[in-house]
């Protein structure tokens, strides 16, 4: 199951979760010292002593979902078996009675923040939930590096696919991350998205843009855009019989408007 969450519902709306977004990762700010003595997937740890740590801020794939593994091994190579330092948020503990918190460790390069690491490899997504908000801005810092930088699951497919090696291959992708280059030949608005549909191909590929990313975007029609090209970095989906494959935004960062050179006259 494929779940990708960005919560920032009240938060926006609360003055100290904002200084906590502009707040800058400091071990000073640990209260916690533990040791980690098992990894139980990309985002949670076991400590000396059984006390189960959920790391805030990210959200790594399900076991047995791509790059599970991968945020699983690299989560071991940073932390097992060496002295942690943990620092909390407002809220201490999840519903699974599980300790929620930022996990600091020392490297060559001196101190890193776990949590943020993760998501500068690519393999996290952000997930953040009222009240626990510490460090926004800084994550989504990382995550705009991995999207850029194609890094782990934001560069799953090299290169910028066509609609048609798209759909010739459509089995291969579906659920990959893939760049899709394409042409837009209708726009539709609903309540909750913009719909980008492609020009091309035979199955009606198109891509979803939440109306939260919309301001972020700064667009002021996408009805003047059609005949433009466009790059998409995302998940590829089928949702439903019918439908062809789609794309649906996460983050702007994911989106190239207009693709240069190519706006239809």
């Amino acid at each position: 199951m494929r779940t990708f969450f960005l919560v920032l519902a009240l938060a926006l709306l609360i003055a100290p979760v904002n200084m906590a977004w502009a707040r800058t990762p400091d071990p000073a700010f640990a209260t916690m010292e533990v040791r980690c003595t098992r990894i139980v997937d990309g985002d949670t740890i076991e400590l000396r002593g059984g006390e189960t740590v959920r790391l805030l801020g990210i959200d790594t794939p399900e076991l047995g979902e791509p790059y599970a593994d991968e945020a699983k091994w690299y989560l071991y190579d940073l932390v097992a078996h060496k002295p942690l330092l943990l620092e909390l948020d407002e809220q201490e503990r999840d519903i699974y009675n599980r300790l929620l918190a930022h996990v600091y460790v020392e490297t060559e390069d001196g101190w890193v923040l776990v949590n943020a690491e993760l998501v500068r490899a690519g393999l996290a997504k952000l997930l953040f939930i009222p009240p626990n908000a510490l460090y926004y801005g800084y994550f989504e810092t990382a995550l705009e590096e991995a999207l850029l930088q194609r890094h782990g699951m934001w560069g799953t497919i090299g290169g910028c696919l066509t609609v048609q090696e798209l759909e010739d291959d459509l089995v291969n992708y579906i659920t990959e991350m893939v760049t899709v280059e394409f042409t837009i030949g209708e726009v539709k608005e609903t309540s909750r998205h913009v719909v980008l549909y492609s020009a091309e191909g035979d199955y009606g590929f198109y891509l979803k843009i939440p109306v939260d990313l919309l301001p972020t975007l700064a667009i002021e029609s996408f009805e003047n855009l059609v005949g433009s090209c466009v790059v998409a970095t995302g998940i590829v989906d089928c949702e439903s019989v019918g439908l062809g494959p789609s794309i649906t935004l996460e983050y702007t960062e994911q989106l190239i408007i207009p693709c240069p050179g190519t706006v239809a006259d």
